[in-house]
């Protein structure tokens, strides 16, 4: 057999060690908290010192975590989603509230080349779409510090339904949050039926590295004899079942077991917070 000679040898091995690089890379990407994924990008283009290989190989985890995550991007003045039920391909995605279509880029979380949307039929269908994206727009501002809200037309096995989408996120200094929610109706009068996944994630880092993960599934029903009426039942059902999960989170928090709490290398305190000593040396 004809061995491979020494530059051949070279090139696999080459593309043998990319390979891992690619795949170990993405991996890293995939956990990134929400709110941080710039940062990790950029970190890990230092480290690699191949800005090739970063933006071809690495593209499309950048735009899947930005779908995941339901990233928000600004229109002149509106807010946006970036999900996949938004999602045209070719990096473009439209918006069915502002009737515009918009690339985005996912390091900047930047909506760029900006085009009318014409794609909408202004149907029954459409009209009750917008009656519930404006209702729960208004639940978001009432129950969320800041948050976007999108409900989008989909159709799956020639069936007609409705998917909300909902993400309201903090990044500061040293933690980032990020509560999302999808529902997806089948509408199906007089009676649909309704399923929703909630998520929360959490990050803090400062003195301390904490990842938390926390999330549900809901399921339930509404009528769809009026819209007016439609959308106040569902926004009641929503805030039944967001009111239900918030509570669960700060009891499953508040029970921690003492068992839990001795994993940490330091013990806490019995007030299960960190004392600050400096405040205490000053009084």
């Amino acid at each position: 057999l004809e061995q491979p000679s020494p530059e051949e040898t070279e090139a696999s091995q080459e593309e043998a060690a990319n390979a891992l690089k690619i795949k170990f890379i993405c991996n890293l990407l995939k956990q990134c908290p929400p709110g941080e994924f710039k940062n990790v990008f950029e970190d890990l283009r230092f480290l690699l010192c191949d800005d090739k290989l970063m933006k071809q190989e690495v593209a499309q985890v950048c735009t899947n975590h930005s779908k995941k995550n339901f990233t928000t991007a600004t229109i002149k003045g509106d807010n946006v989603l970036v999900t996949r039920h938004n999602d045209m391909g070719g990096d473009r995605f439209f918006d069915p509230q502002i009737k515009l279509s918009f690339t985005f880029d996912p390091l900047n979380r930047r909506a760029d080349k900006i085009l009318l949307y014409c794609n909408i039929r202004k149907d029954k269908a459409e009209l009750w779409r917008e009656t519930l994206n404006v209702t729960l727009e208004a639940y978001m501002k009432r129950h969320f510090i800041s948050g976007v809200c999108r409900v989008y037309r989909k159709t799956i096995k020639n069936k007609p339904f409705l998917v909300v989408c909902m993400e309201s996120h903090q990044n500061k200094k040293f933690w980032n949050f990020l509560w999302k929610s999808e529902w997806i109706i089948a509408v199906t009068p007089p009676a649909s039926e309704v399923r929703g996944d909630l998520k929360v994630q959490l990050h803090y880092f400062k003195k301390a590295n904490l990842h938390w993960t926390a999330s549900t599934t809901a399921e339930g029903s509404v009528y769809l004899i009026h819209r007016d009426q439609f959308a106040l039942d569902f926004e009641k059902f929503i805030e039944a079942e967001d009111n239900k999960f918030q509570m669960d989170l700060v009891n499953s928090l508040y029970n921690l077991s003492n068992e839990t709490w001795r994993l940490f290398r330091r013990r806490l305190p019995v007030t299960r917070t960190s004392i600050s000593w400096d405040i205490l040396m000053m009084t």
